[in-house]
């Protein structure tokens, strides 16, 4: 998605979630987008265990 908007066969991304996945991809493109601003704010990266599960950690995955 970022080389598309990058080279104008993409209009605009609305999935790139800065800067916690994709700020290498932001960097590399800069100057080749116009960035227009937030469109979520206070968003979390991780990992979730449903509450049915009898775990504590990752470790206890199989």
């Amino acid at each position: 998605m970022w080389t598309g908007v990058a080279d104008g066969s993409l209009d605009a991304i609305v999935a790139a979630w800065l800067p916690s996945t994709h700020e290498d991809y932001y960097k590399k493109y800069k100057g080749k987008f116009e960035d227009l601003g937030e469109n979520l704010t206070g968003t979390k990266l991780g990992l979730v265990v449903p509450a049915y599960m009898n775990i504590d950690s990752i470790e206890d995955l199989k």
